[in-house]
């Protein structure tokens, strides 16, 4: 069985405010700008993670992309189906996401709520992620996430310069051992790390304005 695509059980967009349950972070990937740690979590046996990268571009384009729910199959690794079930604001709503799993693994979902805020004094934009597993009933063909906490933040460092945060944890559903999970939970960071900074970094990526989020 192909167990490296297993981290897809972490990636269901998403990430944890800072837990106050979480040990030291180590860093276990730094390549391609890309900066990955992990730590255990008291009372879980799969890890936390936290990825970072710079990127050449405003805070609201960024945010336009993570905001852009049903395009996340095009950049966010192993997932297969994304779409906004509800949007209560401009700021917030309810999201259900699908991630790929090798067979004979069931592919995992969820159901998440979302907050977007941005400090006033710091600029700096946080996207809130929830799990909500009772939202829409479970579906027979695919075990739902029982719990995903996580955030995406961005952090403006200069004019055009914005430092994302993405971090995460989940407990996955049904039975895969954690072992297996923690030795492969890199990838999912890593590689929606690098896919964003890609997309938002071409020539050809319209720049975005928001007139609700103040940038540097």
């Amino acid at each position: 069985m192909n167990f490296k695509k297993l981290l897809f059980i972490i990636a269901v967009s998403v990430s944890a405010s800072v837990n106050c349950f979480g040990q030291k972070w180590d860093l276990k990937v730094d390549k391609d700008g890309v900066k990955v740690f992990t730590r255990s979590i008291v009372g879980s046996s799969i890890q936390e993670f936290r990825g970072e990268v710079t990127v050449k571009s405003n805070m609201a384009s960024i945010l336009e992309l993570i905001d852009s729910v049903s395009m996340y199959p095009k950049w966010m690794h192993n997932c297969g189906y994304a779409v906004r079930l509800k949007k209560i604001s401009k700021s917030s709503g309810y999201s259900y996401y699908v991630v790929k799993a090798p067979w004979p693994v069931s592919d995992r979902d969820a159901c998440t709520f979302y907050n977007v805020t941005q400090d006033s004094v710091t600029k700096v934009v946080t996207i809130a992620i929830k799990g909500v597993k009772d939202y829409i009933p479970a579906k027979p063909d695919k075990v739902r996430v029982p719990e995903v906490e996580g955030m995406w933040q961005l952090i403006p460092m200069a004019k055009g310069v914005t430092k994302v945060v993405y971090q995460a944890h989940s407990e996955i559903g049904g039975y895969v051992p954690a072992t297996i999970v923690n030795a492969y939970i890199t990838e999912t960071p890593y590689y929606n790390l690098v896919h964003l900074k890609t997309l938002v970094e071409a020539p050809n990526y319209p720049k975005t304005i928001m007139p609700y989020v103040k940038e540097l």
